[in-house]
C-alpha cells in the first residue's frame, strides 16, 4: 500500500554513458524537514519505540520491587459493616432480624419501623490496585470477610422451619429469663453499690428487661407470619448489608465488588476521592490476602465488636487479638460473661450469667470462678452464734456482758478482706436450743430472753442426730425453743461425717428425717426454717436433694477467703472470732444482705 509511506525522498534523473539513472536525493521541497511517521512498522520508528520500551521496562521495575514495611502500613485500614435480614413474603416486607446464629436462630427480630439498628462488625481491610499491572491503585480496599448469607438462599419451607424453632426457642428463653430475672433480684437484696461488680449486674438486669420485652414481640411478630403464610406467598430472607471506610474525620459508604464466594471480598468506595485510592504502589489483592493474615496491631484497640464460632465479644483485645483488659462476652448458647481478660481468659473481677446456672460474680483465673472475695466494712451486719461452750470452759462458768457486744476479730483462719479497724457492733444471735430427741441447751432460756431484752435479733437452732426420726427430734425443738413472730427463722444444724451418714441408712435416709423436721416445724410455726450446712455437704450431698437446694436459704460453715456460691443467708466466716462481752472464742456470721 504505497500511499501510506510518506514521500519523503524523490528520484532525481541523471546522464550517464550508459544513459540515464535514478538516484535518490532530497527533494527540495522538504529538504530542512524531516516528517514522523505515524502507525507505521518501518524502521524509521525503533527509536522511538526504544524510548518506550526503555520507560515500560523502567515502570515495572520500580513497580514489582517489593513494598516496604511503612508501604504496607500505609495500606492498611478498616471497614465497618453493618448487617440485617428482612423476611419478605413475595414483595412485601414483613419483619427485619440482625443475626442468625447458634441456638437462638434470630437475634434482633422486629418490624421494618422498629428493626433500624443493625448489627455492626469492624474488621481488617487493605487498600489494594484494583486493575494490577496499570499505574494507579483505583480506589480498591480488600477485605477478610466469609459469606454470612446463607440464610437468604432458604427456601420457603425451611423459613417455615426456622420460624418453628424460634417460637420454641423464644418460649424457653423466656423461661430462662424469668429464672435469671429472679436470681439478679436476689443479688440486688443482698448487695449495695460497694461490692466489686454490683453496677454490673444492675446493668445486666436493665438490658435483661429490655431483652424480654424484644422477644415478646418477637414472638408475635413470628406468630403472625406463621398464621399469615398459607396465602400462597412465598417466603424469602433478603440480606441488607452495607460497608463504611471510617476515617479520623469522615465515614464513606463502599459497594461490594468483585470476587465472590472468597474469604477476600472486594470493595469499592465511591462517595469521595481519598488520596490513598491513588497511591501507585498498593498490595496486590494476593498480597493483602496474606498481609491481612499475618497483621498485628501494635497495641490493644476497643473494636466494636468481632464474631467468631463461639459467639460475639466486644472488648479490649491484646497485639494478636485475643480477649485482653476489659470486655462482654455472650455466646451463641446464651452465657454471658463481663469483666476483665487476660489473654483470651477470663481473669480478675468478672460477672458471668449461665442459664440454668446460678449468677456469679467474683474473681477469676484462667477461666475458673474462684468465687466472691467481699469487702467487709462497718456496713455489713454481723452476728453470733453461741450455746453452753460460751459458759463452760472445763469446771469454770462464764456468763454474757449482753450489754455491749463488739466483734473486735474476725478470726485467723482465712485470709479477709478487710476494710478498715475490725470494731463491729452485733446485730444478730443465733442460740442452740436442743439436740438429738432428748438433749437441751440448759442456758437458752435465759440467754434467749437477754439477747431480745437487749435489742438483738434472735433465733434458736437444733442440732440434728442421724440416730433418730426427724420428726421426734423436731418435737424436742417445738418443746425446748422459743419463737416470737419478730424472730429470726428456725435453724436445723446438720454436720453428719460420711461414716455416720452410712450408719443411717444413706444420704436419702437422712434427707427423709431431715424433711420429716423441716415439714414439721415449719407446720407449727408457719415459717420456712434454714439449712445449716458445711461446703463440703453442699459439694456431695445437697445437689442429691434439689428439692432442699432450691426451696431453702443455707447458712453455711466455710472458713475460706470466697463467698459460698448458694442460695445463701448467712455465712459463718470464722470459728474463732473474738467478741467483747464472751470469754473465749465466738463463731462470728456475716448476713447475706444488708436488712435482716
Amino acid at each position: 500500500m504505497p500511499f501510506l509511506v510518506p514521500t519523503i525522498f524523490r528520484r532525481k534523473r541523471r546522464y550517464t554513458s550508459t544513459g540515464y539513472t535514478r538516484s535518490f536525493a532530497p527533494s527540495r521541497r522538504h529538504s530542512g524537514a524531516m516528517r514522523i511517521p505515524i502507525g507505521c512498522g518501518c524502521g524509521t520508528v525503533v527509536v522511538p519505540l526504544v524510548v518506550l520500551g526503555i520507560i515500560a521496562a523502567a515502570w515495572l521495575l520500580w513497580y514489582f520491587i517489593p513494598l516496604t514495611q511503612q508501604e504496607k502500613e500505609d495500606s492498611n485500614t478498616r471497614l465497618v459493616t453493618e448487617t440485617r435480614y428482612i423476611v419478605m413474603a413475595d414483595t412485601t416486607q414483613l419483619f427485619a432480624f440482625t443475626t442468625s446464629r447458634g441456638d437462638t436462630l434470630l437475634n434482633g427480630v422486629g418490624t421494618l419501623q422498629q428493626q433500624s439498628v443493625y448489627a455492626s462488625d469492624t474488621i481488617n481491610a487493605q487498600w489494594v490496585r484494583r486493575w494490577k499491572y496499570l499505574p494507579y491503585g483505583g480506589g480498591t480496599i480488600a477485605v477478610e470477610y466469609y459469606d454470612t448469607a446463607s440464610i437468604c438462599r432458604l427456601s420457603h419451607k425451611d423459613i417455615m422451619s426456622l420460624l418453628q424453632r424460634e417460637k420454641k426457642n423464644i418460649t424457653a428463653s423466656l423461661l430462662i429469663a424469668d429464672e435469671q430475672q429472679k436470681d439478679i433480684e436476689y443479688f440486688l437484696r443482698t448487695h449495695t453499690v460497694i461490692d466489686d461488680g454490683f453496677d454490673i449486674v444492675a446493668r445486666y438486669g436493665k438490658s435483661l428487661t429490655a431483652y424480654v420485652d424484644s422477644i415478646q414481640e418477637a414472638q408475635k411478630i413470628i406468630d403472625n407470619v406463621i398464621k399469615g403464610t398459607g396465602k400462597g406467598k412465598t417466603l424469602k430472607v433478603v440480606l441488607d448489608r452495607h460497608y463504611y471506610l471510617v476515617t479520623d474525620s469522615s465515614r464513606y459508604e463502599c459497594s461490594p465488588r468483585g470476587i465472590a464466594n472468597k474469604p477476600v471480598m472486594h470493595l469499592v468506595h465511591p462517595t469521595a476521592l481519598i488520596s490513598k485510592s491513588w497511591y501507585y504502589r498498593l498490595p496486590s489483592s494476593q498480597q493483602a490476602h496474606l498481609l491481612m493474615k499475618a497483621r498485628m496491631p501494635k497495641h490493644p484497640a476497643m473494636v466494636t465488636s468481632a464474631i467468631d464460632s463461639l459467639g460475639t465479644y466486644e472488648g479490649e483485645r491484646d497485639s494478636i487479638a485475643r480477649p485482653n483488659g476489659y470486655g462482654r462476652f455472650r455466646s451463641d448458647n446464651g452465657d454471658f460473661y463481663e469483666g476483665e481478660w487476660k489473654e483470651g481468659k477470663r481473669c480478675g473481677v468478672g460477672f458471668s450469667i449461665i442459664p440454668g446456672k446460678r449468677l456469679r460474680l467474683g474473681e477469676w483465673d484462667s477461666d475458673n470462678f474462684l468465687g466472691e472475695r467481699i469487702a467487709y466494712t462497718p456496713e455489713r451486719i454481723y452476728g453470733i452464734d453461741i450455746s453452753r461452750h460460751q459458759h463452760e470452759k472445763g469446771k469454770k462458768r462464764y456468763s454474757i456482758n449482753w450489754k455491749d457486744l463488739r466483734i473486735t476479730s474476725l478470726g485467723h483462719k482465712s485470709k479477709k478482706n478487710i476494710k478498715g479497724v475490725v470494731d463491729y457492733p452485733v446485730k444478730f444471735v443465733y442460740i442452740k436450743a436442743t439436740e438429738g430427741v432428748t438433749i437441751r441447751n440448759k442456758y437458752f432460756t435465759g440467754d434467749y430472753a437477754a439477747a431480745r431484752k437487749n435489742g438483738y435479733k434472735t433465733g434458736a437452732y437444733h442440732f440434728f442426730s442421724i440416730r433418730t426420726p426427724g420428726k421426734n427430734q423436731a418435737i424436742n425443738f417445738l418443746r425446748n425453743s422459743k419463737y416470737h413472730h419478730d424472730d429470726l427463722p428456725p435453724v436445723l444444724d446438720i454436720e453428719p461425717t460420711d461414716a455416720q451418714i452410712r450408719q443411717a441408712g444413706g444420704i436419702q435416709a437422712l434427707f427423709r428425717n431431715v424433711r420429716q423436721w423441716l415439714n414439721a416445724v415449719e407446720g407449727y410455726y408457719h415459717v420456712r426454717p434454714i439449712l445449716y450446712i458445711s461446703q463440703r455437704f453442699v459439694n456431695k450431698y445437697l445437689p442429691l436433694a434439689p428439692d432442699l437446694q432450691k426451696n431453702y436459704d443455707v447458712w453455711i460453715a466455710r472458713y475460706g477467703e470466697y463467698k459460698p456460691d448458694v442460695n445463701l443467708i448467712y455465712w459463718q466466716l470464722s470459728p474463732d472470732g473474738r467478741v467483747n462481752g464472751i470469754h473465749g472464742e465466738v463463731d462470728i456470721n456475716v448476713l447475706n444482705g444488708f436488712s435482716l
